[in-house]
């Protein structure tokens, strides 16, 4: 699974810049509409902070549509110095109203998408560091219920601020968590048989090893059984001249002449 994702950041939808847009033009309707997408949507952990700021922006487009049909339609038969002040005492009046509603409604923005951050953080905690991925459980931590941290996870996998996957009977599996699972299997399958192949080739240097021992073995007996067959059977002895009667000593199978009378004396 891929760690690296995107921070969320609360922005306008298309729908969103439709209705800001229809309100600049004709805010009897627009703004009707504006308010059945807040409530719509307003049950959505993360559209709160967009759709106070949608209001804001509503009641600012409102203010302006107001001033220029006032000045425009509405005091367009008085004359310029009379329109204008008829036209800033209505605007006051209004903004009397407005922008208290306007300041309340950034503030609350703002404070809903501090909120949603959190919850965005504790999420990428609980599901990227921690490896959670029983949406019960993740609920209770960030405090939360289980239908609402599905719809705020689901979101962010849609924006990218969570690797994508899917969410069934309340587990989340992660797309390619599969391939990574067989890549893993097959790396140490293969290191298995790593490991097999270097064991089966060390036995086989054993094996080489021990017959090599053994030719030597049986080659240095052989050699110990050639010298020991080498070693004359017979012992010398001392044997007496026949002619001078004295003792001389012989090796066997040796003949030599007697060193007192010279006569021939063989090793019998």
């Amino acid at each position: 699974m891929n760690n690296q994702t995107s921070v969320y950041r609360p922005t306008f939808t298309k729908v969103d810049f439709f209705i800001i847009f229809g309100t600049a033009v004709f805010p009897p309707v627009f703004l009707a509409v504006g308010l059945l997408q807040v409530v719509a949507s307003h049950r959505f952990s993360y559209r709160k902070g967009s759709n106070y700021s949608l209001l804001s922006t509503l009641l600012v487009m409102t203010f302006l549509w107001i001033f220029i049909y006032a000045y425009f339609v509405s005091f367009a038969g008085l004359e310029s110095s009379i329109r204008t002040k008829e036209t800033q005492s209505l605007m006051l009046i209004v903004a009397m109203f407005c922008l208290p509603l306007i300041v309340a409604f950034q503030v609350m923005s703002m404070r809903a998408n501090t909120y949603f951050k959190g919850l965005e953080t504790s999420y990428k905690e609980l599901l990227l560091n921690q490896d959670h991925d029983e949406i019960a459980e993740i609920a209770r931590r960030v405090n939360r219920k289980p239908e609402q941290a599905t719809q705020d996870i689901m979101f962010l996998m849609q924006e990218n601020t969570l690797p994508s996957g899917t969410i069934e009977d309340g587990i989340i599996y992660w797309d390619g968590e599969d391939e990574e699972e067989e890549e893993e299997e097959e790396e140490e399958q293969e290191q298995e048989q790593e490991q097999e192949d270097d064991e089966s080739n060390n036995d086989e240097d054993t094996l080489e090893v021990e017959t090599d021992s053994s030719q030597k073995a049986e080659q240095e007996a052989a050699a110990e059984s050639s010298l020991i067959r080498s070693i004359p059977s017979k012992l010398p002895k001392s044997t007496q001249c026949v002619g001078c009667g004295s003792k001389v000593i012989l090796q066997p199978e040796e003949s030599k002449e007697c060193e007192y009378c010279g006569s021939w004396l063989n090793y019998m």
